[in-house]
């Protein structure tokens, strides 16, 4: 594994690369960007990158654009449709790396990164095949769902004061991703206790932080991938989701979402909790699922590749080496 920058809009972004063994410009392998979820950082993805790599696949985990080691100011802006632009242009990155099939190029994602790389798919051509792991499919109606009609009320209040301060030159506001104190406190997501746990895993990562910009939370309500998820088609998409208690990530919008999307498709629900996919063995399990369907769609032997490399492709393939 090594640490490599790629530009995304300018911004010097961070990630971790993963190459295979007997993997050279002789010998390209179709590769994976792999991004966390909300608020998260590439360091989590470590295990992931690792898991894909020994199954043969060049990997990218990536840290967004105001998180982690990349960057941009004001840090934790967590702007939904920017981060769709920095898997696309990670994705541009690798194309131009001799080592990889510039046209054999997947994406995995989970939680919030699982919504992002929905919407990253559906307008983004060259991505071949796409797992999304307990997205978020309709940001309102997740936000909605965490919340009482009271904390509901107070967000959008929140939301219309902040835009206020900002018009008249002062900073964003920051506000907690979970709710660390008292019932009725105001954070990002508030849910139960448990959440708790998944606050001490990301604070074990020192890149992460516990806070994000406020006015993330307008932009957040806005983005909706289950709009756009009938446009992956005819490229195909995965979903693995946790089919036993999970508020986090409300089963029902995954599958209204899921029923919008045309196929080749697939939904595959574990009985996990919230938390499944982030422990052993409902981390490899989620893995494995999304291996499989990996390796149909862009196996490691190339024979998923388009019989004819369209202009744009055949100069992506000529440029490789050339461009960092």
């Amino acid at each position: 594994m090594e640490e490599i920058t790629f530009l995304s809009e300018g911004i010097r972004c961070k990630g971790d690369l993963f190459i295979p063994e007997n993997c050279d410009s002789d010998n390209p392998r179709p590769a994976i960007v792999v991004g966390h979820g909300f608020s998260g950082v590439k360091e989590v993805l470590k295990f992931h990158g690792q898991f894909f790599c020994d199954e043969g696949y060049v990997v990218l985990t990536i840290d967004y654009r105001t998180f982690g080691r990349s960057e941009g100011e004001p840090r934790g802006q967590l702007f939904p449709l920017r981060q769709v632009e920095d898997y696309k242009n990670a994705i541009t990155w690798l194309q131009q790396q001799s080592y990889v099939m510039a046209d054999q190029i997947g994406i995995w994602g989970t939680s919030y990164g699982g919504g992002i790389v929905i919407q990253t798919a559906a307008f983004d051509r060259r991505v071949k095949c796409v797992v999304s792991q307990v997205p978020i499919m309709n940001s309102r109606k997740w936000m909605r769902s965490l919340r009482t009609g009271v904390q509901w009320e107070e967000l959008l209040d929140r939301i219309d004061q902040d835009r206020s301060f900002r018009a008249i030159g002062k900073e964003t506001a920051r506000i907690d991703v979970v709710c660390r104190g008292s019932e009725g406190e105001f954070c990002a997501m508030p849910s139960d206790d448990d959440v708790e746990l998944v606050e001490q895993w990301m604070s074990s990562v020192g890149t992460h932080k516990l806070d994000i910009a406020m006015e993330s939370m307008e932009k957040i309500i806005e983005f909706n991938p289950s709009d756009v998820i009938h446009l992956i088609a005819p490229r195909p998409l995965l979903i693995v989701t946790a089919g036993g208690y999970d508020v986090i990530h409300p089963i029902d919008q995954i599958y209204d979402g899921f029923a919008k999307a045309h196929e080749p498709k697939k939904m595959i629900a574990h009985n996990h909790d919230q938390f499944g996919f982030y422990e052993e063995p409902g981390t490899s399990i989620g893995l494995k699922d999304a291996t499989d369907w990996f390796q149909t769609w862009i196996p490691i032997d190339g024979s998923g590749r388009p019989p004819k490399k369209t202009p744009w492709l055949q100069e992506a393939h000529d440029r490789r080496g050339k461009l960092t």
